[in-house]
């Protein structure tokens, strides 16, 4: 389903949330995300607090009333007693605070004279604390798409959440190697006016904080939250886009779904339905299924669990209306229900029958509840209190379809429809966090940063091209987080092209072979390619030298390239292998001349153990056999 977007008042904010490269934010931790087994498990249970005029915020609220136990999953070496908010927060980490400085300047917005961190009431168990850490620390600038200037309305640096690794229906497994890694965030205003300004705007944004050689790679390094409305409808919220190409198609989606449940409103009204008309007080119909066919409920009825049924009067032929692809009105009702109770799942009137409920009980159950021809209802089978709670979820639901849309958060699932998560959270979750000082950048830092700016994509492509790289590696050069690295390099004097075969291919082959490449420092990768520059380490053996500075961080490279003998030959060696490997095969060489290269070529190769490149041999081989065919 296609709209006229701007016709339809189609207001679209992005939030961008991208992982920085560096230390953990509030603690000396690696930002390290591991698989291994876990060393330790701790279990807990958060609660809700205050805000400082007395109010609960409503997000927090409903997910402490899940009731859920939260267990924790550490390592000895890599977290800390502030990931398990068992000591205060250390220091801002300096680099990460370097680095969402140079995002703000490159957005020309204006950075804030004192920058104080706030606690963001969370509760979801994704933070241990109960809160996360966040601090504003820029406003305003903007950001090209097209045509037009995409304003800025904020900056923030931010703590990631835990990684969540199981869900039961009574715990949370959680993973405290992503808690703590440092979040830039950076809020659009509502300026996107059609699905392709969003995803063109995600690029741009994303492009910019990849331009400072700082941020992490991979799925789920970068994060996108869609705040969307049209007119008549509600800002929702739309968390957790991962796939840049598929941000267009949630906010089609999510247009089509406030589009729909505008028209349910107003339907709804034609109909004469009111607030005060719709009545949901359960019923127990246990009876009307004995027998019945239909699994869940019969197991419910096995168990000594309830039937709840009730009716929402004038709702016939809504609950089954298509709001996005493959999901129905019925389908948001469902969420609730699963979202704040953990019952799975209801049958309502549209749908039946099916899944065993038969025509005969469908009749029973209307008698019941005394459902007119307009009327629809809604079954529920499970304890008798979370039966009890479901039915409320679902009444609550049911009245927010006569004001249209509802404000809420929605989680994106797979393809690009959503699914209810929670409310919309309010200004009651934010507090000051106590346990942090001020932080109040100089003048001279700003202006170091301003002065160092990463070039555009555009002036990389340019200089990299003039510096003699082929296309590939320009294209996979210029927003590396090696760019940087790589540009000191050859203003240094080392060589364009073999520093760029050795950040973008030989690292990736050596990281294929097990080297735990983020161990090694930007000063171990200077010392690669000066080694590299003055013909101290051979291309044919930089592989194994890598895993082997990996294993051993802290011996200098001349002492790994010392053991292993790794040493470039020098031109007098390969002359003389060369020399030596000629009068050996002098009878061959007369014979064959320049065809008897490819068979001495091995012979040398092996001599030098690596310690030449081919090209060198090559060429020495040539002369010297061309010299040896002639005498």
């Amino acid at each position: 389903m296609d709209f006229d977007y701007r016709g339809i008042g189609l207001k679209c904010g992005l939030e961008v949330h991208q992982q920085l490269d560096t230390g953990k934010l509030f603690s000396r931790t690696p930002s390290l995300l591991r698989e291994d087994r876990p060393g330790f498990t701790v279990r807990r249970r958060l609660r809700p607090t205050a805000s400082e005029l007395g109010e609960h915020d409503k997000a927090a609220l409903e997910a402490y009333n899940k009731g859920l136990a939260y267990i924790y999953e550490g390592y000895e070496d890599t977290i800390s007693l502030v990931e398990l908010d068992e000591e205060p927060p250390q220091p801002l980490d300096k680099e990460a605070f370097r680095t969402i400085l140079e995002a703000a300047i490159l957005c020309r917005s204006a950075v804030i004279d004192e920058m104080h961190v706030m606690r963001k009431l969370v509760i979801d168990g994704s933070n241990t604390s109960g809160f996360q850490r966040t601090m504003l620390v820029a406003t305003g600038g903007s950001i090209g798409i097209g045509s037009k200037e995409l304003g800025i309305q904020t900056i923030v640096l931010e703590e990631d959440a835990a990684r969540p690794m199981e869900r039961t229906d009574t715990t949370v497994t959680y993973r405290l190697d992503r808690l703590g890694i440092p979040l830039i965030e950076l809020a659009t205003e509502p300026g996107i006016e059609t699905p392709e300004e969003a995803k063109e705007a995600a690029r741009a944004i994303g492009t910019l904080l990849r331009r400072t050689c700082r941020v992490k790679r991979g799925l789920g390094t970068i994060r996108q939250d869609l705040n969307i409305s049209i007119r008549g409808g509600a800002r929702v919220e739309v968390k957790g886009v991962q796939e840049l190409e598929m941000i267009d198609e949630y906010v089609r989606r999510e247009v089509q779904r406030q589009a729909m449940l505008v028209e349910v409103k107003k339907e709804l009204a034609e109909r004469g339905v009111k607030k005060e008309s719709v009545h949901a007080e359960p019923k127990e119909t246990s009876s009307a299924f004995r027998g019945t066919e239909a699994k869940i409920i019969r197991s419910a009825i096995s168990r000594g669990e309830t039937v709840l049924a009730f009716k929402l009067e004038g709702f016939a032929g809504f609950l089954g209306k298509e709001l996005q692809p493959d999901r129905r009105l019925g389908t948001e009702f469902a969420d609730h229900v699963k979202t704040k109770t953990g019952l799975k799942g209801l049958f309502h009137s549209d749908e039946l029958p099916n899944y065993g409920i038969t025509g005969e009980e469908i009749a029973k159950v209307r008698d019941e509840l005394g459902c007119g021809a307009h009327d629809a209802f809604v079954i529920l089978a499970g304890q008798k209190e979370k039966a009890a709670a479901a039915a409320r979820a679902v009444f609550e639901r049911a009245l927010q379809c006569l004001d249209g849309v509802p404000e809420e958060t929605r989680g994106a699932m797979d393809g690009g429809n959503t699914e209810y998560l929670r409310p919309l959270p309010g200004a009651a979750r934010m507090y000051p966090e106590t346990d942090l000082e001020t932080t109040m950048p100089d003048e001279k830092m700003l202006r170091e940063i301003r002065k160092g700016l990463p070039m555009t994509v555009e002036e990389r492509e340019r200089l990299y091209a003039k510096w003699g790289l082929n296309q590939k590696h320009v294209d996979e050069m210029k927003l590396s987080n090696y760019a940087r690295l790589f540009e000191r390099a050859v203003n240094g004097g080392a060589d364009a092209r073999k520093t760029a075969i050795f950040l973008l291919e030989g690292l990736v082959e050596a990281r294929r072979d097990g080297a735990a490449i983020d161990a090694l420092h930007e000063s171990d990768l200077l010392e690669f390619i000066e080694a590299i520059r003055t013909g101290a380490l051979a291309k044919e053996v930089q592989k194994q030298t890598i895993i082997e500075k990996c294993r051993n961080t802290g011996m200098p490279l001349r002492a790994i390239l010392s053991s292993r003998g790794a040493q470039s030959a020098g031109s007098a060696d390969i002359e003389r292998a060369v020399q030596e490997a000629v009068q050996r095969n002098i009878a061959l060489v007369k014979e064959k001349k320049l065809g008897a290269l490819p068979a001495l070529m091995g012979d040398v190769m092996k001599e030098l153990r690596g310690k030449a490149s081919g090209k060198e041999i090559s060429e020495a081989l040539r002369k010297e056999i061309e010299k040896a065919a002639r005498a």
